[in-house]
């Protein structure tokens, strides 16, 4: 979009308003897909006065800005703003310690080795944007990829809800307040065999990936194992700050909400309870005001998977059993970067000491078809929607892709603030799916991703009015998540 840059106020500390003010348009620019969040995010937006990206490539300081980006639209219509930041493979040919000699060669400076083969986070050192570096790399015989890092909007698939609906129907559902009876997950028989402590003591371990996570919430906080999140580190790229208390880690009431339906503790005197309410948590928060990078979102799984990436003294071993993610557009269309790809099958591949570890990730919310969103899309994602207390499916995003449905309407979980709630939406149904995995590998850790997903698939109730075909349908997948019969 020529006509139009993103930026970031300094700190007041730093600048003062109105230079800032002087630089930002009138009105916001026209409505696409994300330039709300972008807003609420602390980005304004500007015309490309003569001047202003140069001086920004070069490293000038602008009074008033921290940050100066492009502004592009993806092919689905979704805005996302390009600095000069990007991620790069070198081609198999290159010797990993020869790498440093060639990026430099080629005008871009290092800021970190990710954790994928060969695969490089840069900045071009030129007077280009992200972009036009990616093409100009993609040219040479040097790159298996170039690709520029997008700041995007990723932020919480979920909806408003009704708090007047029943609570934690989800895991054992009477038919009170006009529901269903059986209408659930079948929670309370799976207890009988384990709610997430092995028999040798130890406990599985869940990751849940979100903005923010109240980390000190009474039903979620002794449950911690270790965990993280990632802020801006001014290269225009982030750093990840290991968990350190409570008090540091950023809150947010999706995740907090997310993390209560999978992990939240019983019989503490709190709230309610947690799909594997004995298990352990790993809180990993990225992309903070929902826009961020698909490079950052790929660092968090491949921590959750192998924290030695982010944490080297940190073993292996301490990695989750289980990953859960609800971010995501929420728009239908989401376009993935190679480095997300490459971290999700790192997940798969290297997570559980080479069994893998199974990723449950919220379809959209919107009844559109699943194949729109190539990152939830892609063959080693679980893939929930939501079900209703009526065990009918409540219109999220179909397609033969679908695996299953769980509970997602107005159940009932931790709220920011050490209180609890009701919501609605795909973003909690997945950690609920997530928490029943977790059972599954605290009664079998033997078991592998694929079979962890393969026996979700076949213990499903088949749920609402359509026909099964070849054991699934479009709008339920292969129906609507049993606990008991996993287990």
């Amino acid at each position: 979009m020529d006509s139009l840059v993103a930026l970031r106020q300094a700190s007041r500390a730093q600048a003062r308003a109105d230079q800032f003010a002087a630089l930002v348009m009138a009105s916001p620019p026209p409505s696409h897909d994300g330039v709300t969040t972008f807003l609420q995010a602390g980005w304004h937006f500007g015309q490309p006065r003569e001047g202003l990206l140069a001086a920004a490539r070069s490293g000038a300081s602008l009074p008033g800005v921290d940050a100066v980006r492009e502004v592009s639209l993806m092919p689905s219509g979704r805005m996302v703003a390009t600095g000069d930041t990007l991620t790069v493979k070198l081609s198999q040919s290159f010797d990993p310690e020869e790498a440093p000699v060639q990026l430099m060669q080629d005008g871009l400076t290092i800021l970190r080795r990710l954790p994928f083969e060969n695969v490089w986070e840069v900045r071009t050192t030129q007077a280009e944007s992200a972009l036009d570096a990616a093409i100009r790399l993609s040219d040479s015989k040097h790159y298996a990829f170039a690709e520029p890092q997008f700041d995007e909007v990723i932020g919480n698939r979920w909806r408003p809800n009704d708090p007047d609906y029943g609570r934690q129907w989800q895991w054992m559902n009477s038919g009170a307040g006009g529901g269903k009876v059986g209408a659930d997950a079948h929670l309370e028989a799976a207890w009988n065999t384990t709610r997430g402590l092995r028999p040798d003591g130890t406990r599985v371990r869940i990751a849940v990936i979100d903005n923010g996570i109240e980390a000190a919430h009474p039903d979620l906080v002794q449950s911690i194992a270790h965990g993280g999140h990632y802020e801006e580190d001014g290269t225009g790229s982030t750093t990840f700050v290991p968990y350190s208390g409570t008090g540091s880690f950023p809150n947010g009431d999706h995740g907090t909400f997310c993390a209560g339906m999978a992990v939240a503790r019983a019989n503490n005197g709190v709230g309610g309870c947690g799909a594997a309410p004995e298990s352990s948590f790993i809180p990993v928060a990225c992309l903070l005001d929902q826009v961020g990078s698909q490079a950052t979102l790929a660092r968090a799984l491949a921590y959750a998977a192998v924290p030695s990436n982010e944490e080297p003294q940190r073993p292996n071993t301490e990695g989750a059993d289980v990953i859960t993610c609800s971010l995501g557009p929420n728009g239908p269309d989401w376009e993935m970067l190679t480095v997300l790809e490459l971290a999700i099958n790192l997940v798969v591949t290297k997570g559980r000491s080479g069994k893998g570890t199974p990723i449950f990730w919220a379809v959209s919310n919107g009844h559109f078809p699943i194949s729109r969103d190539e990152v939830v899309s892609h063959p080693s994602v679980i893939k929930v929607g939501r079900s209703s207390r009526m065990d009918l499916d409540d219109g999220s995003a179909f397609g033969p892709e679908l695996d299953f449905l769980a509970p997602g309407v107005a159940v009932f979980s931790t709220r920011s603030g050490g209180g609890h709630g009701a919501n609605t939406g795909t973003s909690f149904a997945a950690p609920l799916a997530a928490g029943i995995g977790s059972l599954m590998l605290a009664n079998d850790p033997n078991l592998t991703w694929s079979d962890v997903r393969t026996r979700m698939r076949a213990s499903c109730d088949k749920i609402g009015p359509k026909l099964y075909t070849n054991d699934r349908n479009d709008d339920c997948g292969y129906g609507r998540v049993n606990a008991e019969r996993c287990l």
